[in-house]
């Protein structure tokens, strides 16, 4: 009898201990991560289901620079000077017109389109293209944002297999957009 109170006792605790531990996963899964610039200018909310590490591809160039290595994803961010002589809407199709001489095996550029993120004035497109390293193509979604200080840059990458599980991601991302 006494025997059995203890087995009734451990196998509470043992439930009670999994239980804390789904709930604590199930909130870090839900709960977004906030992440600022190296230089404090900017953050982002990423998705707590997206486990990421920092300083993905080693560069000093980048403010923020994010991977995730379980689905091959990448978000590097640059910052620009306002003092722009030409509309930015001009100077990012110029750029995104640039894309199949700048990167081999380019594909599948889109349109730049404008993005609703507020108190900014932001633009986006994408496109596809081989990367030699990986030995795979990834999708590319290049997001500008100009605020009354700077223009960002964010650059999201991710293996064209896990595209669709991104898309979306990516623009929750740049909606997330918070200039410091």
């Amino acid at each position: 009898m006494k025997l059995k109170k203890v087995l009734i006792i451990i196998a509470i605790v043992l439930v009670v201990i999994l239980l804390g531990f789904g709930i604590y996963t199930l909130y870090r899964y839900l709960t977004p991560v906030t992440v600022t610039s190296s230089n404090n200018e900017f953050s982002l909310q990423i998705p707590g289901k997206i486990k990421f590490k920092e300083a993905a591809s080693g560069s000093s160039e980048y403010v923020l620079d994010l991977y995730s290595l379980k689905d091959q994803m990448m978000l590097y961010s640059t910052i620009l000077d306002v003092d722009f002589d030409m509309d930015l809407k001009d100077a990012i199709t110029a750029e995104k017109d640039n894309i199949p001489n700048a990167r081999d095996n380019a594909r599948d550029v889109s349109d730049v389109t404008q993005m609703n993120i507020p108190n900014c004035e932001a633009y986006k497109y994408t496109f596809t293209y081989y990367d030699s390293n990986l030995e795979s193509d990834l999708y590319s979604s290049v997001v500008w944002i100009k605020t009354d200080k700077h223009i960002y840059i964010l650059d999201f990458e991710v293996i064209s297999n896990n595209k669709d599980k991104y898309v979306t991601v990516f623009d929750d991302i740049a909606n997330s957009f918070k200039e410091n």
